[in-house]
């Protein structure tokens, strides 16, 4: 008899139990958290973890430090140097002490002039220098600046690129889901003709060589079960990957294979051909060309001006004397051995071939825009004849199941009707999935969510 103490034990057990975070038994035997993930949150986690698109944030910050450099082309530089010196030599000695206002009648004597004692000499030295005129500098600036927006449209295709890599292997993940059931609900069937085929074989209905057949199509449905779960594996890894979760996650797609409403063609046509990386090619040519003004303008003098202020002393940071400096400098350079000729044609190359990339770039997209709404219809004239194929073949198999059951059909003809039924099935779920990834790749083409 069952006391009260013996129930409030197994309550306890399995409250216990319920109380276990939920976890799946991998094939080796090591246990991974499941985590059901709808398209749009996968989407969500990778903009905050992806690698590539950390990356490119990388990128831009490099960029930005290049720009930030290149301030130095209207901004002061300012240094304090100091400098010590023991020497003997008669027109260094005589020097420092002029500068430390250290020179006395004793001095100017002639021994002391041509054979002086070893002195020592400190010299703490501020100075600036300002640049004023350096044109070619400038267009430095205003390229990288461009450069830089170039990078910043490279974070956008990244992202995007990213996105669509996600949608492309969480389709996957959908597509591999729904083979395992479709294969698992055709190992069931194909268990059941096994059954009837052993039943028929021991009643003298079939020979031996049919049983036989049905017995090899489980054990090729189990092969084609555990090749489809193999690739589930890897398509979860993948995942995992882009989405850089911990490898102890199991990713579940939460969202059902479905297609997707397919865009008007109005919507396609309002879409923006210059995605992301053709912008970014189109800065890239504006880059160029400001190279180019900053290599021709090397021809042009430059202006600078700069000044100075030092202390001098026989001890270190000493202030006994002072004195300061100040000038500008007009530097031209008016040959350099071809040097500014070579660096003008290679600005004029390198500006010909960004404008080759860019136009190319636009071309291309085009092409690719209208490949990907071809594939959209194709993908969609692929489903009809795939639910129909469906149709016709799961009515084909249903007959021919019951003439089998009857002893009326061959057990080839049956496990070819079921083999039929199968691939229908595979070919229904590979439609799905080719028509959600063309959208996908128009998508990223646009770079815009067509519709959800």
């Amino acid at each position: 008899m069952i006391n009260a103490k013996s129930v409030w034990l197994v309550m306890a057990g399995l409250l216990l139990f319920l109380a276990q975070p939920v976890q799946a038994q991998s094939d080796s035997g090591e246990s991974s958290q499941l985590r059901k993930m709808s398209l749009q949150e996968a989407l969500a986690i990778t903009e905050e973890s992806s690698f590539e698109i950390r990356m490119a944030e990388a990128d831009i910050d490099k960029v930005r430090s290049q720009y930030r450099q290149t301030n130095a082309a209207f901004l002061p530089q300012l240094s304090i140097e100091e400098t010590g010196i023991s020497t003997n030599d008669p027109l260094n000695v005589f020097g420092f002490k002029l500068k430390q206002e250290a020179v006395t009648q004793a001095d100017f004597a002639p021994s002391r002039l041509n054979a002086p004692d070893a002195y020592d000499n400190f010299t703490t030295k501020f100075e600036v220098r300002q640049p004023l005129l350096n044109t070619n500098a400038l267009f430095r600036r205003s390229a990288v600046k461009n450069q830089l927006e170039a990078t910043k449209e490279k974070l956008k295709g990244t992202l995007e690129y990213t996105r669509y890599q996600v949608k492309d292997t969480y389709y996957q993940l959908q597509l591999m889901d729904n083979r395992l059931s479709v294969i698992a609900r055709s190992l069931e069937t194909a268990r059941e003709n096994e059954r009837q085929a052993k039943n028929l074989f021991e009643q003298d209905m079939i020979n031996k060589a049919d049983y036989l057949a049905a017995n090899v199509r489980v054990l090729e449905l189990e092969s084609q079960q555990s090749k489809i779960k193999d690739q589930l594996a890897t398509v979860r890894d993948n995942l995992r990957y882009l989405l850089n979760m911990d490898e102890a996650v199991t990713i579940v797609a939460a969202d059902s294979l479905r297609m997707r409403p397919a865009p008007s063609d109005e919507a396609i046509e309002a879409g923006d051909a210059a995605n992301a990386e053709v912008r970014a090619m189109g800065y890239r040519v504006s880059a160029a060309e400001q190279m180019l003004k900053a290599s021709k303008f090397n021809f042009v003098p430059s202006i600078n001006l700069f000044g100075s202020y030092e202390l001098n002393d026989e001890v270190p940071f000493g202030s006994q004397g002072d004195s300061y400096m100040i000038g500008a400098t007009l530097r031209w350079n008016l040959f350099s051995g071809f040097s500014n000729v070579g660096k003008v044609m290679e600005s004029k190359a390198e500006l010909r071939k960004a404008k080759l990339a860019y136009d190319s770039k636009v071309f291309r997209n085009r092409l690719e825009i209208q490949q990907a709404r071809r594939s959209l219809d194709q993908a969609q004239k692929q489903l009809r004849f795939a639910e129909s194929s469906v149709e016709q073949a799961a009515e084909d198999f249903r007959i021919r199941n019951n003439r089998y059951e009857q002893g009326l059909e061959k057990t080839t003809d049956l496990l070819q009707s079921e083999t039929k039924l199968l691939q229908a099935r595979f070919q229904r779920l590979n439609a799905i999935y080719q028509y959600n990834l063309s959208l996908a790749t128009l998508e990223l083409l646009l770079e815009q969510d067509m519709a959800y």
